[in-house]
């Protein structure tokens, strides 16, 4: 910043002095200028992240406000801070384009705004809100984080400010209808928020993988003993859950052994069969032990989801779990997510179309390792037709299975279609069985996908990308590498493409998947990518941004992430999160039209 200070620069642009308070606390971005990259610069989703963090860290370091002088002082200096960054806007709409291009005017402007922000809100007057305003703000701070485990926190530290503010969360019994239980048994925390929630609609999680009081163990999800809840303290717990089990719109259960989990299925059929209404809408449970294990003739009869009274759910996903599918009235579902289910405990292929024409307005179907029993006579079956499912996954399927699946239905306007662990034979045959299916599709994740590095695999891969005109994001991992070059292959050589070629691409060749913009990848090489970036550049196709995920940030060297950052630019992913893209997407449609 040294060359603002300079005759020639305007007098505003010299860094103001700091308030006393702030002498002990050096304000400023934590990369030095020069080497903050343009894009960054100039306010990107990202830059704002750092903004708020660096806001928040700072909040924190600052003395809480004193005297009424105090509050005077800062509320001038706010005042001063917005005088400075007006002036600097007439600076750069008096000097135009070469303003507005020179990245030290946008930092000084941002410097200046933070300042602001900061005196802002130490001297903002909440508690002068009305109540009815103070307790929107409490719910929009609650429900706007990321995670459940946000949004534990975020309550608890808004009930300890003080009294005024404890009193108005504890009365809004809405802010504490979302409940996790993570705390130790006997869950004395979770149970309050559960009085507290008093008659509101309820969203309840019982994970016993993610607790707070558990220490992590790597091998403990597949040991099958000694966990934590057993059929008894599952029971008890349910018990208690259950006085408001008409409130319930929401239960996720995620445990490790098949006696609880068949506990809370019990429990749901018992309920409504004792007269109680079943209200769920959504509803998980994840058994999360050995997959494809199963009890037995000899364990209990499976149970009658909710004892038929299933008219408001919309969402099942069943994980390592079966319930009597014959008994259990299923239809209109938005989302049916099935995984790691027995064969033999699994629906006929008769039952399983039945659900499926039940459910005209399917939006997601998720089979992963989990599908219907093959019929013993040859199907003659036409496909059902699912006009609105946005969402398919498919996995852990041998080829000919993943094919059986696939023939029973069509999906024409699929947006995001996830392949994974298909492997130990070559799936060529399925890729070549689906081709042309999903021209609406803009999200393809590829996960440990086995297709023949022979020129029939790569025919049938290049066939299958040139029939997704519209993908925009790609997500792989572990993925062999002659399937991902599938993507810069001349389409040409195949015998297609030559109806797409324009003079805008060079030597008028054409690009499978030119929309591409976004690639989001794990366990693959930082080289390779780099490599396969600047191809699809070179062939006017180029990337706009690529992630990587968080977990697998050290995979990738920093020679790697800086060739990457050069051509596309390299962004880190939490795992499971869904980035900005994605969400995207997720709401438009072909032409880029809220859904």
């Amino acid at each position: 910043m040294s060359d603002l200070n300079q005759p020639a620069r305007p007098a505003v642009l010299v860094r103001p002095p700091l308030h006393p308070v702030l002498d002990a606390v050096e304000i400023h971005m934590p990369v030095p200028l020069n080497q903050w990259p343009k894009h960054a610069i100039m306010g990107t989703a990202d830059y704002k992240k750092r903004q708020d963090f660096l806001m928040t860290d700072h909040l924190k370091k600052l003395p809480s406000p004193g005297t009424r002088d105090t509050s005077a002082k800062d509320m001038s200096l706010s005042t001063m801070f917005m005088h400075k960054m007006a002036q600097i806007q007439h600076i750069i709409q008096l000097q135009g384009s070469a303003a507005k291009d020179d990245p030290r005017y946008t930092y000084l402007y941002d410097d200046m705004r933070f300042k602001r922000n900061i005196f802002y809100w130490r001297n903002f007057r909440m508690n002068d809100l009305p109540p009815e305003i103070i307790t929107h703000i409490f719910r929009i701070a609650a429900w706007s984080t990321s995670t459940p485990a946000d949004g534990t926190h975020v309550r608890l530290l808004l009930t300890s400010v003080c009294t005024k503010w404890r009193s108005l969360m504890i009365q809004d019994c809405t802010l504490w209808s979302a409940i996790w239980f993570r705390d130790p048994p006997p869950y004395q925390r979770s149970l309050e928020w559960f009085k507290r929630a008093g008659g509101a609609p309820l969203d309840i999680r019982i994970n016993e993988h993610d607790a707070d009081w558990k220490s992590k163990d790597d091998d403990w999800r597949y040991k099958e003993d000694d966990h934590r809840f057993t059929a008894e303290q599952m029971e008890e717990l349910i018990d208690k859950i259950f006085v408001k089990v008409s409130q319930i719109r929401m239960l996720v259960l995620v445990v490790d052994n098949w006696p609880p989990a068949l506990v809370v299925l019990q429990k749901l059929q018992e309920a409504a069969e004792a007269g109680k209404i079943i209200n769920m809408e959504r509803l998980e449970i994840h058994r999360m032990g050995q997959p494809f294990v199963w009890l037995g003739p000899g364990w209990r009869s499976p149970a009658v989801l909710f004892g038929g009274q299933t008219r408001a759910l919309k969402y099942l996903c069943l994980s390592g779990v079966h319930i009597d599918w014959n008994a259990t009235p299923l239809s209109n579902l938005s989302t049916i997510d099935l995984r790691k289910i027995a064969m033999n405990v699994a629906p006929t292929l008769n039952r399983f179309r039945e659900v499926l024409i039940a459910c005209p307005r399917l939006q997601k179907l998720s089979l992963d390792g989990a599908g219907p029993q093959p019929s013993a006579r040859r199907p003659d079956h036409v496909p059902i037709n699912l006009p609105h499912l946005k969402v398919l996954i498919i996995g852990g399927f041998s080829m000919l299975y993943s094919c059986y699946i696939l023939s029973q239905f069509k999906a024409p306007n699929v947006r995001d279609l996830t392949l994974m662990n298909l492997t130990g034979e070559d799936y060529t045959t399925m890729i070549a069985a689906i081709t042309g299916r999903f021209r609406e599709l803009r999200l393809l994740t590829l996960y440990t996908v086995n297709i023949s590095p022979t020129e029939g695999g790569t025919k049938a891969m290049v066939r299958f990308l040139n029939a997704m005109p519209y993908l925009s994001y790609l997500r792989i991992a572990s993925m062999k590498w002659h399937i991902i070059e599938a993507f810069n292959e001349d389409p040409r050589e195949y015998g297609l493409g030559r109806e797409t070629a324009t003079q805008s691409l060079p030597e008028n060749r054409p690009v499978l998947c030119p929309n591409l913009q976004t690639i989001e990848f794990q366990q693959m090489s930082g080289t390779k990518i780099a490599e396969w970036a600047a191809t699809r550049k070179e062939l006017g196709a180029p990337l706009r941004r690529a992630y990587v995920n968080s977990p697998y940030v050290s995979q990738i060297t920093a020679a790697e992430a800086g060739i990457i950052q050069e051509i596309v630019g390299l962004f880190i992913a939490p795992l499971g999160s869904t980035t900005p893209e994605e969400r995207a997407l997720a709401t438009c449609d072909r032409f880029g039209e809220t859904i």
